[in-house]
């Protein structure tokens, strides 16, 4: 997206200034399919709340437009049903994106701590708040979906669709994605390995910053300029 793409220097200065700085580690946690994965997602926040609550990480977990998915894991996980601990943004696109300018900002401020959940009635306000919290975040969770091709440090859990195996293997190979964890305590272990070894997320950055220079990130770009002729 052209708004990734043109803040990409200056939004990787930003996470590498927060790693430098021993901000807590914003985790986007991005929820698709339906909720599909529900059991992977619960474990992997059950992971991040001890760090949440130690101010070394912070999470913005997307639901889309699937509500009932909220609903489930607040069955699992306590916390989500703790007003003074976790933050929802539900419907209100325009404070929606107040938070994320506030976050992006890099001030430190409550978007930039706890734990904050988004979700939508609107599908177009349910997608593309993922678009904008990724400038303002340090790693995305995803599955190796059409995600794996966005210019920010991807974490990826274990994929739904046999074919999106070779997004998590493209974007290891640029070095700004992490590999496929193929089971729900790889995954658990690979969050608390970005939270205690910065240089990671350091070197994902830098290969972010580098691939653009190289013009990685520019097919839209190119498909525009294509047509154009």
């Amino acid at each position: 997206d052209h708004e990734l793409v043109e803040n990409l220097d200056e939004d990787c200065q930003k996470r590498l200034e927060r790693l430098d700085q021993n901000k807590p580690l914003r985790f986007l946690l991005t929820i698709g399919g339906a909720g599909s994965q529900v059991d992977t997602f619960a474990k992997i926040i059950k992971t991040l709340i001890p760090f949440i609550k130690d101010n070394k990480a912070c999470l913005y977990m997307n639901c889309g437009d699937y509500l009932n998915v909220y609903e489930e894991l607040k069955k699992r996980i306590p916390e989500l049903n703790q007003d003074s601990f976790c933050q929802i943004h539900f419907d209100d696109w325009n404070k929606e994106a107040e938070f994320v300018e506030q976050a992006i900002s890099n001030q430190d401020n409550s978007a930039s701590k706890g734990l904050h959940v988004f979700y939508n009635k609107d599908i177009f306000a349910a997608v593309y708040i993922t678009n904008l919290l990724m400038r303002a975040s340090d790693v995305l969770v995803t599955k190796p979906s059409e995600l794996s091709f966005y210019p920010l440090p991807k974490l990826f859990i274990k994929r739904v669709g046999g074919h999106e195996k070779w997004g998590a293997i493209h974007s290891a190979e640029l070095g700004d994605g992490s590999q496929e964890c193929e089971s729900s305590d790889f995954a658990c272990s690979m969050t608390e390995l970005l939270i205690n070894n910065k240089e990671i997320l350091h070197a994902m950055n830098e290969n972010i910053i580098r691939n653009k220079k190289d013009g990685i990130y520019d097919g839209a770009y190119k498909v525009i300029k294509a047509f154009n002729k």
